[in-house]
């Protein structure tokens, strides 16, 4: 009878499982067609790019009390863009432009804002004028144009700017003499040329700055003779050389 029992609780057990058997499979389905880290990954990405705010809106946003700066890393912006901006964005006070392309009518657009005190423009060739027009916004304390198209007669209008304290420049015709005006804005406290061929000269009027505090130079002209002397003389100085801390140059972290 014991016997009897045990095999009618083992059939019943059989028939269980295979009624089960179904489901077991579609839950294993299911869980195959789980996206992939990878895809995950890429859909947020995706989300990523089409979630930046344009520049029409933001600028709408600043206007009502929203924010104090127009940031944009993805969005192409223009002149035609920047000619929306106003003498009366007293908010403003950063704009930093990762895509397009703003020209010297941009830059004049820009230099009639009373309050801005950080401008980023990457791919923008500015000429001559272009920093001209900027050295007219005189609240400007942090510029970064790594790739505009003026010269050093252009740079040197920027020592109109009397609170101009950091300062990124790079651009094809920015020769040696560019030194010389950087030297001449006496303000500057960080300095950092990208692609301008310095030379040993030209590292000793930079480095004659009264409030220097960092230089960074990419893809300079200076000798190992200059690096020298600056290491020598300016012990305090924080220095980049093709963005990295030479030996004899302590890491400084603010």
């Amino acid at each position: 009878m014991t016997e009897h029992l045990r095999n009618r609780r083992w059939r019943r057990t059989i028939v269980t499982l295979s009624a089960c058997f179904p489901l077991l499979l579609l839950l294993s389905a299911g869980a195959c067609r789980r996206p992939s880290p990878e895809q995950t990954s890429t859909a947020s990405v995706d989300e990523s790019a089409t979630s930046e705010i344009g520049f029409a809106e933001q600028l709408s946003g600043g206007r009502s009390g929203q924010a104090d700066r127009i940031k944009l890393s993805q969005t192409s912006v223009d002149d035609a863009d920047l000619s929306a901006v106003e003498p009366s964005d007293e908010w403003l006070e950063v704009i930093q432009l990762d895509a397009g392309a703003v020209t010297d009518a941009g830059a004049e657009a820009i230099a009639a804002l009373p309050s801005l005190v950080h401008l980023r423009l990457r791919l923008s060739p500015l000429t001559d004028r272009g920093l001209k027009a900027i050295a007219g916004c005189r609240s400007i304390q942090i510029l970064n144009l790594p790739h505009c198209d003026a010269t050093a007669a252009g740079v040197t209008e920027l020592a109109a700017l009397p609170q101009l304290r950091n300062l990124r420049l790079g651009g094809p015709r920015l020769g040696a003499e560019t030194a010389a005006a950087v030297a001449g804005i006496d303000s500057l406290r960080n300095v950092h040329l990208i692609g301008v061929p310095i030379d040993d000269l030209g590292l000793r009027q930079i480095a004659s700055l009264p409030k220097l505090q960092s230089l960074y130079l990419d893809d300079s002209a200076v000798t190992q003779s200059g690096w020298d002397w600056l290491f020598d003389t300016h012990p305090d100085l924080h220095v980049h050389v093709n963005q990295k801390h030479p030996d004899r140059v302590k890491p400084h972290h603010p």
